[in-house]
């Protein structure tokens, strides 16, 4: 039987928290290089924690404004350990699917990063240096997102995140600008 001592404890913590924020400056920077390619959406991933009002009316409400069905659709949820959440179908996930170097240890959400997206939905407000890092890890074409400190999405919007049929109706009308929706 191991004892790790209180201090231990938290360098480890720390130790995949540095990790994590070294992968996600990677792919800012990554990010930044890329080139955007507008083509119609025809495969969307949605990024959501508890926080997010995304909910099964909510997700009907972006499937028909985007006009697509929803097997067009893979929903990847973050909760905390504590989080009481009604799922989506979809991958949940907690911090504790990465390791102490912030590897992803589980085979689903490994899959779930590695297949390409022509659209991203980012509902999380980017509470936590995970969510941001599983933000950027998807591999999308055009990613849109809430208002923050960094560029990390190619649209973003100013909108509360509670409501997710304003930040809908407003991303559709400029998606349809671009060119990327009829």
């Amino acid at each position: 039987m191991y004892f790790y001592h209180p201090q231990k404890i938290k360098s480890l913590f720390q130790l995949k928290e540095n990790s994590i924020k070294r992968k996600t400056n990677a792919f800012i920077k990554a990010l930044s290089k890329r080139q955007i390619i507008a083509k119609p959406v025809q495969k969307v991933a949605i990024l959501n924690n508890p926080q997010s009002d995304l909910n099964f009316e909510n997700l009907k409400y972006v499937q028909k404004a985007l006009n697509l069905s929803s097997s067009r659709f893979d929903i990847f949820t973050f909760k905390e350990k504590n989080d009481h959440y009604n799922e989506l179908r979809g991958i949940v996930a907690d911090k504790n699917v990465f390791s102490t170097f912030g590897k992803i240890k589980t085979p689903e959400i490994l899959e779930f990063l590695d297949k390409q997206y022509d659209l991203l939905l980012d509902f999380t407000g980017l509470s936590n240096p995970y969510e941001k890092y599983l933000s950027l890890a998807i591999k999308a074409s055009f990613r849109v997102g809430y208002i923050n400190e960094e560029e990390l999405y190619d649209l973003m919007l100013d909108i509360p995140q509670k409501n997710i049929k304003l930040f809908t109706d407003e991303m559709v009308k400029y998606l349809k600008i671009i060119g990327l929706l009829d």
